[in-house]
């Protein structure tokens, strides 16, 4: 293990709640595996002490921090710079302290992304149904309009970010309702992936699936659920039963981490490593 010195920096992750988060056990096995005297830890922080926090992460000074619930967005107005991926998304769950600088970004997309490639999925001009329209299908979305011919929303209630990228994009993006059952089962027919990005199926409601059978699962369809706990979700087990390639929300978690790294300390985080101290392997 490191020796905490004079010298050691610190990074961290803000959200409420955040005590149950993987991410100080990913960063602190990257940051001894590769010799880096930093350390990683989790501030748990009331929204009414929130500004306060970016006051410290200046000071102190906070070399860089991860932002989760419910700071993503709030965020946006405490921060310096953000990157061309943060601006799209018009969210940020990265930012990097350069020199009193906070530079926002966000990874959750572009983990998403890794994950697929680890699993050798081919998203290259792939029709890809989404459920969901929050804060992680936002990202996400964003991140497949670089590689996704046609991506379908399926969310309960308006949303006006998805006709916002689809201005910006060239891939091709549509908001549907989610009470359009036969919509989304003819749009399931020839899709190439299905993600789900809401909390349906979360513990401890493992009851839940916005999918009501396995006959709306094409014999090709891949199957991607952002849950990761349980790491089995309902979704999950129908494409199991029906033989599809399938992942849960563990590859996102994982390689979002990874992009955060690298954007902080321009060096590999050592997956390999972390999957160990993380029992992914």
């Amino acid at each position: 293990m490191n020796k905490i010195t004079g010298y050691t920096g610190l990074y961290g992750i803000v959200a409420n709640p955040i005590k149950h988060s993987f991410s100080p056990m990913m960063h602190n096995t990257a940051f001894q595996y590769l010799g880096i005297d930093d350390v990683y830890l989790a501030f748990e922080v009331e929204e009414n002490h929130f500004a306060n926090f970016i006051t410290s992460v200046r000071i102190l000074p906070i070399k860089g921090f991860n932002v989760s619930m419910p700071y993503k967005v709030k965020i946006l107005s405490y921060l310096d710079e953000l990157t061309p991926e943060a601006k799209l998304c018009q969210a940020v769950n990265t930012v990097k302290n350069n020199h009193g600088k906070l530079i926002g970004h966000i990874s959750d997309g572009i983990g998403f992304i890794k994950a697929c490639e680890e699993k050798h999925w081919n998203l290259h001009q792939q029709k890809i149904v989404v459920l969901g329209a929050g804060g992680a299908a936002r990202a996400i979305v964003a991140a497949l309009t670089k590689q996704a011919k046609d991506i379908i929303v399926y969310n309960r209630s308006h949303k006006d970010w998805v006709e916002q990228m689809n201005q910006q994009c060239h891939c091709s993006i549509t908001l549907k309702s989610l009470q359009d059952m036969q919509s989304l089962k003819n749009d399931l027919k020839d899709a190439y992936l299905l993600i789900q990005t809401t909390n349906v199926g979360m513990e401890p409601h493992t009851d839940g699936c916005l999918i009501p059978d396995e006959s709306y699962l094409n014999k090709s369809l891949k199957v991607a659920d952002i849950i990761y706990n349980p790491q089995e979700t309902k979704l999950l087990t129908l494409a199991k039963e029906k033989g599809l390639e399938y992942m849960n929300g563990e590859g996102m978690i994982l390689y979002q981490g990874a992009v955060s790294f690298e954007f902080w300390t321009g060096q590999k985080m050592p997956i390999s490593e972390v999957k160990k101290s993380l029992k992914m392997e």
